[in-house]
């Protein structure tokens, strides 16, 4: 489903310099070369795209990243091996990858290229790595496939087994049909294909590009921007980059920027390393020319948040990653998820059957601590009248007020996300729910909550959502609610009510882009972050 929403024009473009972590081009029974390229997800739940394009460019042999997609979808495992049929107009497809432990796992998919269905061949509980294809006639289709696995096999890494599936016409093939006893066949050489370099890669002092995390526009339309390629970048509206401030291996991309009240520097967090649980790492950079003015860091992890006198810091217990992070937009006030213990530090592991029962007292999800000690609380710092705009410091524990426990249900984790202010008295929170499992469908929702003095922290109405949410922001000319989840999907929702006005996926040049920032910037009007590095102009077409 295309969600209502039209892009008028792309401002930020680094997507070819992201395009094809594998890339594999194939001559189509015309003669016209067509490609096949697939990439990492960025932020994606549902897996790897990949893409089927005509026409590439004479210099590279990559496709114009101008030209539509002719098909699109997305797969579990990364792209290994295409093969177009001599006589019909079908594509297959092999994927695969190790898992890290002992399982070379993929799957065989069937294109049709005239109707743009596609089939999955192998059975549900027949996972295999195809390493190569190739037609041998009409008929029969030889696959490379890797051995199950490498237990005491190390061989498994360099040999396979040739299998030849063989069908009268592939047309009628049915969905999940191939199983482990039609995959044997003589153990033959099959190295692993080596992923293709990115091609149109971009310039090598640059890393590779990564999605957008925040988007701020100035008073006067120019755009920062921060993403996991770059701490902090000034754009022009018409998409002219003034400056950047690349990431590095220390300091890595940025999470979020939060302009000063003189709107001449502006302070910007760092992702840090990846799997870091060191201190955090703040710049205050020059809005002008993007010059480095000072540095702050802090002994422990800790969030940057906004508050009515300016940015300030507030403490982020180290090892929660990325799910402890919130982020509340246009309100009065600064809100943090005030989490008062550091992490579990106990032996015991959470997914551990035998420790459903553990009296450690942390904070694992599994090791529940009762009380109000154990409690993880949405707290608001109150505005303080004195200090300096441009000093970046711990707010003093007198301006911090617990409001009400983070979790309106009792004994659940709820973790942080995206959220807005709406005006002075309520919040829009979009997060998941820790439930024990691992993997999707995430138990998520979008809730509404009143914040004013009497208020127990109930939501007036809760929405679920079945993916992680990353980035959320209210037009309120139209009262709507805009929030992007990890999957690709847009929902807009009734501020009011929280009944879903919209939901679907936002194409540009027919592929489907997975949104990572949204940011309202007048009415019915947005600026769009993607995982693959570009900022989209948009449009709401609701009705």
């Amino acid at each position: 489903m295309i969600f209502p929403l039209s892009v008028d024009r792309i401002l930020v473009d680094r997507f070819r310099a992201g395009f094809g972590r594998s890339l594999v081009t194939v001559p189509a029974t015309s003669g016209t070369h067509i490609v096949v390229g697939g990439h990492d997800p960025a932020g994606s739940e549902d897996g790897y795209p990949i893409g089927l394009y005509a026409a590439p460019l004479p210099e590279t042999g990559a496709p114009s990243t101008d030209a539509p997609a002719l098909h699109w979808l997305r797969t579990g495992w990364p792209l290994r091996a295409a093969a177009f049929h001599p006589t019909q107009p079908l594509l297959v497809l092999g994927t695969g990858s190790y898992d890290g432990g002992y399982f070379f796992e993929g799957e065989l998919v069937l294109l049709d290229l005239a109707s743009g269905e596609h089939r999955y061949l192998f059975a549900d509980d027949c996972r295999r790595e195809v390493r190569s294809l190739e037609w041998a006639d009409a008929h029969t289709l030889r696959l490379l496939i890797a051995p199950p696995d490498d237990w005491e096999d190390r061989a498994a890494w360099s040999e396979g087994h040739c299998v030849d599936l063989t069908y009268p016409d592939w047309r009628t093939v049915p969905a999940r049909s191939v199983r482990h006893a039609d995959l044997t066949g003589p153990r033959v050489p099959a190295s692993r294909p080596d992923p293709t370099p990115p091609v149109a890669a971009a310039d090598q002092e640059e890393p590779r590009p990564g999605e957008i995390r925040s988007l701020t526009v100035l008073p006067d339309g120019d755009i920062l921007l921060t993403a996991d390629h770059v701490l902090l970048e000034r754009w022009s509206a018409e998409g002219d980059r003034r400056w950047s401030v690349p990431a590095d291996p220390d300091l890595g991309g940025g999470r979020i920027a939060a302009v000063l009240g003189d709107e001449a520097s502006a302070w910007v967090e760092a992702l840090g390393p990846w799997g870091g649980d060191g201190g955090g790492s703040f710049l205050r950079v020059c809005l002008a020319d993007g010059t480095e003015l000072e540095r702050h860091t802090t002994p422990g992890r800790a969030a940057l948040v906004t508050t009515s006198e300016g940015p300030l810091l507030v403490p982020m217990p180290a090892g929660y990653g990325e799910w402890a992070w919130s982020r509340f937009r246009h309100g009065p006030h600064a809100i943090f998820r005030d989490m008062p213990r550091p992490p579990c530090t106990c032996d015991c592991s959470s997914d551990d059957d035998d420790d459903e029962d553990c009296d450690c007292h942390c904070t694992c999800p599994m090791c529940t601590i009762d009380g109000e000690d154990g409690e993880v609380w949405l707290t608001m710092v109150d505005a303080s009248p004195t200090g300096s705009a441009t000093d970046l410091a711990f707010p003093a524990a007198e301006r911090c007020r617990r409001r009400f426990p983070w979790s309106w249900e009792p004994r659940e984790t709820h973790f942080g996300g995206p959220g807005a202010w709406v005006g002075e008295t309520d919040l829009v929170m979009a997060t998941v729910r820790y439930d024990g499992r691992v993997g999707i469908p995430k138990q998520g929702f979008v809730a509404r909550r009143p914040i004013d003095e009497t208020s127990t922290g109930t939501p007036s109405w809760v929405f679920s959502i079945d993916r992680t949410p990353t980035a959320l922001d209210i037009d309120p000319s139209t009262d709507t609610v805009l929030v992007a989840l990890s999957g690709g999907e847009l929902i807009a929702l009734d501020v009011t009510t929280g009944m879903l006005r919209a939901r679907g996926r936002v194409h540009v040049r027919g592929v489907p882009v997975v949104p990572t920032a949204v940011t309202v910037t007048g009415p019915g009007r947005l600026l769009l972050g993607t995982s693959d590095a570009r900022v989209l102009v948009c449009h709401l077409k609701l009705t």
